[in-house]
């Protein structure tokens, strides 16, 4: 059985490239050129790293975490280290208010009339699953917000489940198939590694 790590806050990437894979086919009609698209499977977190030059006392760190991967064998949990904490106030203590599949999630347990209460662009997750918020939401005087999520929610969060917005994770495996560092006579330039998300619940 695989293992989850949790990311260690000591080891912090010096880059970071952070997008979506979307499981998608496309055609073209050859009659009049048109262009359709199919959504083929659930779209999936992938993120690259790279470490950057490191001093000789940070490598074993990084090695002891690559080792524990164990290649594509166990899962770690990540966030997207460019935008660790939501934009703007995010204040409550939000959860679920209607269990839901899709992109749209009625929320409650925010400070209630904020306009902006939680804006495009910020992270969150529910019941495991990442999520990036697509429009801006305004809390009501009930404290109740809907948010409009990307990628979609593949599986309906219990009422009551909490949202996390400060570092927001999911699961992800280690795709890079010989993570090795390579070394310029005393200097250790550092590892690129890539991970793509793990959809299993």
């Amino acid at each position: 059985m695989a293992l989850i790590l949790e990311w260690p806050d000591v080891l912090r990437p010096r880059s970071v490239e952070w997008g979506l894979i979307h499981s998608q086919a496309a055609a073209r009609s050859t009659f009049d050129s048109s262009a359709q698209a199919v959504t083929l499977g659930a779209a999936r977190w992938t993120c690259t790293i790279t470490t950057g030059v490191l001093r000789h006392d940070e490598v074993p760190e990084w090695e002891a975490l690559i080792d524990q991967l164990d290649g594509m064998i166990n899962r770690i949990r990540l966030w997207d280290w460019r935008r660790e904490l939501p934009i703007g106030p995010a204040t409550g203590a939000p959860v679920v208010r209607v269990s839901a599949l899709g992109v749209s999630l009625q929320t409650e347990g925010w400070t209630p009339n904020v306009t902006g209460i939680i804006r495009a662009g910020s992270y969150l997750s529910v019941n495991s699953e990442l999520k990036r918020l697509s429009a801006t939401a305004d809390s009501d005087a009930l404290g109740r917000a809907t948010l409009v999520l990307r990628p979609p929610l593949r599986f309906a969060p219990p009422v009551g489940t909490v949202l996390y917005v400060i570092k927001p994770k999911a699961k992800f495996l280690l795709t890079t198939t010989r993570p090795s560092m390579p070394q310029e006579g005393a200097r250790s330039t550092g590892w690129t590694l890539t991970f793509e998300e793990d959809l299993t619940p």
